[in-house]
């Protein structure tokens, strides 16, 4: 029983005690774990990769009230320079292995913040050489350079490329590359380097069902050939929103808030609204390129836009 002479003994005792000395204290590290996140969907299990993060800042977003994305800005507590994830997603059947995305690799066009896919992927107990197939939801650097090792040869080595047919014949097109801006030539050269080295295993499809359970759905505007990729198993879903989504904050809330990189904002705009429409009225669980690792969240309209919640972790798999 501890009375107030022992209490004051204890503390007497304590203060003279000597300090424990520095080497038995945990050091600081200095590095972050690896960034790698498990969910379960029936029978598929999803893997969320982190590549990196880009700064891309608030200029970036463009709204016909400029004070708008200010406002968001300042009541989510977020600094303008917006560090921004990069995420790929690995999705593993029974008997297949697909990687949604690959990240940026050794481009390093917008820094270098990004390129850790490949480690986090094996981390995460998967080599390139298991990787069945590659969906790419469009052909940006910072979704297919991590096709390339830093030789410019072929990562995967045993992967067919899945990618929409407008998407592939745009980014090969010399009529478009002719008329193409030069700031922009070197995403045509960088989107043609990707995919050679997989042109004899490239699969170019419609919309539809790319493998069992994996539907490939045409959200245009970021590109035109950009896609989203609906997971199903059982009575369950996901969507994996590809570049719909660029800031979770302001394109929740605002739909119409475009971004700097997309080839047409109107398309782009209408594309969010009708896959943010959708995960909202059936529930869905979703994550996307861009949405902070690892991304999963549900949304709920709020008014002329939508309210983003993060999904419950996975506590099992």
């Amino acid at each position: 029983m501890i009375d107030r002479r022992h209490f004051l003994a204890a503390t007497a005792a304590a203060a003279l005690a000597p300090a424990l000395p520095a080497s038995a204290r945990a050091p600081q590290t200095g590095t972050q774990v690896p960034g790698i996140y498990r969910r379960k969907l029936g029978d598929l299990e999803i893997t969320a990769i982190l590549d990196g993060y880009v700064p891309l800042g608030a200029k970036s977003f463009s709204s016909a009230d400029p004070a708008t994305i200010g406002q968001l800005i300042a009541a989510a507590g977020l600094d303008e320079s917006l560090p921004t994830s990069v995420n790929a997603f690995v999705v593993n059947s029974k008997d297949r292995t697909y990687l949604v995305d690959t990240g940026s690799g050794a481009w390093n066009g917008m820094g270098d913040t990004m390129g850790r896919a490949e480690t986090n992927l094996r981390a995460a107990g998967i080599e390139p050489a298991q990787i069945d197939a590659i969906i790419l939801t469009h052909a940006h650097p910072d979704h297919h350079e991590g096709l390339l090792t830093a030789q410019k040869t072929a990562r995967f080595a045993n992967a067919e490329l899945i990618i929409h047919e407008a998407e592939h014949a745009f980014w090969h097109d010399d009529g478009i590359l002719s008329q193409a801006p030069a700031e922009a030539k070197p995403f045509f050269a960088s989107a043609r380097g990707a995919l050679a080295p997989y042109a004899a295993r490239t699969r170019k499809v419609k919309a539809g069902e790319v493998a069992p359970g994996l539907t490939l759905e045409h959200a245009p505007g970021h590109t035109p050939g950009h896609s989203i990729l609906r997971l199903s198993s059982g009575s369950q879903q996901l969507l994996l929103v590809g570049d719909s989504i660029h800031n979770v904050v302001l394109q929740t809330a605002r739909p119409e808030i475009t971004f700097t990189f997309d080839a047409d904002t109107q398309q782009a705009v209408a594309s969010r609204r009708r896959v943010l429409d959708m995960a909202a009225a059936d529930r869905l669980v979703f994550s996307g390129a861009h949405i902070p690792f690892p991304g999963f969240g549900r949304v709920s309209k709020d008014g002329n836009g939508y309210r983003f919640a993060t999904a419950e972790w996975s506590y099992t798999l």
